[in-house]
């Protein structure tokens, strides 16, 4: 994917924009907008750099759906109910444990202007759960990676994946990540994939309406 001098200008104003306006100091927040020429592709390059570089994904979400989506409610949260799949291998090689370690499953649904622009799917080992957080994991805007850090827990990257196409349509996902939450003892905990959707383009680089 080949991006011009262009478009490397108009993503590095969107980076100097969204930094003033996450440092809190009012003298040097600034008006974002979207330059009208920014292509999709360009879009969700800034962000996903922004979400590599950042330890605290759901806030940098947040700082997005605020300044590019326009949304000053920010990120509303919501565990999404259903029949939890399978652990694949890989998940329980990550977690470190074997085939017959019970493993629980937790899907979250993040929205900005009642659109969900974020899945998160935590696989956890339900015996390190600690006592304080038992009975938050049943809150119905539940915010885990925000209560696992107040408990020392920290969160490792492990993966990145850009979705979209070179040309054509946007498909409903267009980024993918994975990472670790572990324990402050380093003892592997959840292991996470974040599936961001086309949602998070404003309508005139979406290019089609999502289903959600």
């Amino acid at each position: 994917m080949t991006v011009g001098a262009k478009g490397l200008i108009r993503t590095g104003l969107i980076s100097i924009g969204l930094l003033a306006a996450q440092s809190g100091d009012p003298a040097q927040a600034v008006s974002l907008s979207i330059p009208p020429l920014m292509t999709a592709p360009e879009m969700l390059m800034q962000l996903n750099q922004q979400l590599i570089l950042s330890k605290n994904a759901p806030r940098r979400l947040n700082a997005w759906c605020k300044n590019v989506l326009g949304d000053q409610q920010g990120i509303r949260v919501s565990q999404t109910n259903g029949a939890a799949p399978q652990p694949s291998a890989e998940i329980r090689q990550l977690l470190q444990v074997t085939y017959d370690t019970e493993l629980s499953y937790l899907k979250l649904s993040y929205q900005c202007n009642r659109q969900v622009v974020a899945v998160y799917e935590h696989w956890y080992v339900p015996s390190l759960v600690p006592p304080e957080l038992k009975d938050n994991l049943q809150q119905a805007d539940l915010q885990l990676g925000a209560q696992l850090r107040q408990l020392g827990f920290y969160r490792q990257s492990l993966s990145n994946r850009p979705l979209w196409p070179e040309t054509g349509a946007l498909p409903i996902f267009v980024l993918q990540h994975q990472a670790l939450w572990y324990r402050s003892d380093k003892t592997p905990f959840s292991a996470v994939t974040e599936h961001y959707t086309r949602q998070l383009l404003p309508l005139a680089q979406q290019g089609q309406h999502s289903p959600y």
